[in-house]
């Protein structure tokens, strides 16, 4: 077995938390010698940590021999130096993954292009933020990319990737490559606007997970109408608890964010994405709490519990098909993403048994015309902004299904 050098890395991570963890464990199972950085030996620790967890896991189960497991960790370096890191010979791609706040991820892509030869590809992974603020900052917005994947990377199969305003064919093709050698299904974005097409779609729907709970439904409910909804095994609080309490949160601020009234996604939305107050209250006890993990949407007692009512599970369902309609019309009326792509992407990274389009055309578009319209009165009685896209609105008239 040998032992790889800097000089053999060929995609650097930055940032080794669960996201960065788990992105550098799927492309050393793909034969690929990874590095990742982070700015401490402790945090690196813990990423190897659970890399050797996940991967006890797989041994387990057969996934791999224990012969493959020990090439797929002799395959990966760390380090907290971006020195070291960036100036590898064999370097190509480098996918950043660090928290969600621009400020950070401003002074990752000046470092990063200070830094990698001139080229290598710098990528972002984020799921919130305008990617072409991040390509600004650096001497070569050419070669800055979205390459966004869904958690957990090292077993999900989806993934989104786009260019930026500045990104040249070369770079874009660079990521579509790298993320069908990770043995991704990737979706082309097709515009560089923030949230892409997935996570406009999901986070709309854990919000209006959130907003359920403001409203005084009973949990056991809100989850079964979610699971109902869209033929899931797991409802959107619950999805919140698995994919951690601050990801909802911190992209709804993003989201909602009307700093820049003329960010192409505000126009849209307005205040549509802003976090309610519960909300608000579970990431202020998230924030206090020492142990993160015992903060959730769904408590112990809860989850046991069933729902007895199951008109209101229907009622409650409605709600979440008007929010994944009017998200997934939109994100196509965009220009965001083809529509036959949305059904494919919801399917592969959510794990619907069918896509938003598909569930509408089993509906009816005359019945979807009209659960989306009374989601919409309810928001406007709350003073909040609900967009009917004007495809789904001619589609209505039309009263024909969609063409898939």
């Amino acid at each position: 077995m040998k032992n790889i050098t800097w000089n053999d890395v060929e995609i650097l991570v930055v940032g080794a938390g669960t996201m960065g963890a788990s992105l550098t464990q799927a492309y050393a199972q793909r034969g690929f010698n990874v590095g990742f950085i982070d700015i401490s030996e402790k945090i690196l620790k813990s990423a190897f940590d659970t890399i050797n967890r996940e991967l006890e896991i797989a041994l387990q189960r057969e996934i791999f021999s224990d012969s493959q497991i020990q090439d797929i960790k002799a395959r990966i370096l760390a380090t907290t130096s971006y020195e070291e890191a960036c100036q590898g010979k064999n370097l190509k791609l480098v996918l950043e993954t660090a928290t969600e706040d621009i400020e950070i991820k401003k002074q990752i892509f000046k470092k990063l292009d200070k830094l990698c030869a001139s080229n290598v590809v710098l990528a972002s992974n984020s799921s919130s933020l305008d990617i072409n603020i991040l390509a600004r900052e650096t001497k070569r917005p050419d070669k800055v990319v979205w390459m966004h994947y869904f958690y957990p990377p090292h077993k999900n199969c989806a993934a989104e990737y786009a260019g930026t305003e500045s990104s040249s064919p070369e770079s874009i093709q660079t990521a579509a490559r790298y993320m069908k050698l990770a043995k991704k299904i990737a979706t082309p974005i097709l515009s560089s606007r923030k949230g892409g097409a997935a996570d406009v779609i999901f986070v709309s729907l854990l919000l209006e997970a959130a907003r359920l709970v403001d409203e005084g439904f009973d949990i056991p409910s809100i989850e079964a109408a979610g699971k109902k909804a869209f033929n899931m095994p797991v409802g959107f609080l619950g999805l919140m608890d698995i994919t951690g309490i601050p990801l909802g949160i911190n992209t709804m601020y993003s989201f909602s964010d009307s700093s820049d009234p003329d960010d192409p996604l505000y126009e849209v939305y307005g205040n549509f994405f802003t976090p309610p107050d519960s909300y608000n209250k579970i990431m202020e006890e998230y924030v206090k709490a020492e142990d993160k993990s015992s903060v959730k949407w769904i408590l112990e007692q809860e989850a046991k519990k069933e729902a007895k009512d199951f008109m209101l599970v229907d009622v409650l369902k409605n709600r979440f098909l008007a929010v994944g309609f009017m998200t997934a019309a939109e994100v196509v009326e965009a220009g965001i993403i083809k529509m036959e792509e949305v059904d494919k992407l919801c399917q592969n990274a959510f794990l619907w048994k069918e896509g938003p389009f598909a569930i509408m055309n089993k509906i009816g578009i005359r019945e979807v015309m009209k659960i989306v319209t009374e989601r919409m009165e309810l928001s406007h009685r709350n003073a909040i902004n609900f967009p009917i896209p004007r495809l789904l609105i001619f589609q209505s008239q039309k009263n024909e299904p969609w063409y898939l």
